[in-house]
C-alpha cells in the first residue's frame, strides 16, 4: 500500500508541524505517511515534535527535499501543541559583502570595517552567523587583520559562512582561514533564520 504524502515544501513554521498533526489525527494505528519539508528548521521541528510524542519515523533527504517516514503507533499525544515547537529566529546576522565599509576613502573603508569585526566580540548578545560573499571573503584570508576576531566569534558558537563562488572568483579558496566554505543555499537559509541582519 502506497503511503499517504504529506507536501510541506514551500511551507514555512508552523504549518508542517500543524499539517503533521492533522495527518496524525487521520491515520490509524500502525499506519504511515510521508512528510516533505525543504528547510532545516522546519525539519528539525517536525522531528522534534514526534519525538516527544513518541512517534517512530524515519528521515531521507534527496537534493534538497527532506522525507520524514512517520509511523502512527498511539491514538494520544502527549505533547499535542505543535506550534509550540517552532524555535523563534536564530538570532541576528551580519552580513559583509566588500573588505571595506562605507563609500568614499578606500583606507578609511579598511579601518572602519576592521574597527567593526573587532568589536563584534565585545557586543551582546553576539550573532547567530556571520556571512561574507563578494570582496567581504577576502577578509577571512590568512593574513588578515580581522582572521583572529573571526576566530574567536567562531570558537564562542558563531556561524561564519563563506561565500565559496566567490572565494572562487577571487582566486582565494585555499587561503580562507575560518568559517565554512559554503554555498548560496546555506548563505540564504542562515539569513532567512536570523531575526534581523545587519550590513555594515
Amino acid at each position: 500500500m502506497k503511503n499517504i504524502t504529506v507536501d510541506a515544501r514551500g511551507e514555512l513554521c508552523p504549518k508542517p508541524l500543524i499539517m503533521t498533526k492533522k495527518q496524525l489525527g487521520q491515520t490509524g494505528i500502525d499506519g504511515t505517511f510521508v512528510v516533505l519539508i525543504d528547510n532545516e528548521t522546519s525539519k528539525e521541528n517536525v522531528e522534534r515534535f514526534l519525538t516527544d510524542n513518541n512517534l517512530p519515523f524515519q528521515t531521507s533527504r534527496e537534493n534538497d527535499v527532506y522525507s520524514i517516514l512517520v509511523t502512527k503507533t498511539r491514538t494520544e499525544l502527549s505533547h499535542p501543541a505543535a506550534e509550540d515547537y517552532c524555535r523563534p529566529a536564530a538570532g541576528h546576522a551580519y552580513c559583509f559583502t566588500s573588505e571595506q565599509m562605507g563609500s568614499g576613502s578606500a583606507e578609511l573603508g579598511r579601518i572602519l570595517i576592521q574597527g567593526c569585526i573587532n568589536t563584534i566580540k565585545e557586543i551582546t548578545p553576539t550573532p547567530a552567523s556571520i556571512v561574507f560573499y563578494n570582496s567581504g571573503v577576502k577578509l577571512t584570508v590568512g593574513g588578515s587583520p580581522v582572521l583572529q576576531s573571526l576566530r574567536e566569534l567562531e570558537s564562542s558558537g558563531v556561524k561564519i559562512l563563506v561565500c565559496g563562488t566567490c572565494a572562487n572568483y577571487f582566486q582565494i579558496k585555499d587561503q580562507v582561514g575560518v568559517g565554512i566554505i559554503s554555498n548560496m543555499y546555506a548563505i540564504l537559509e542562515a539569513l532567512s533564520q536570523a531575526g534581523h541582519v545587519i550590513y555594515p
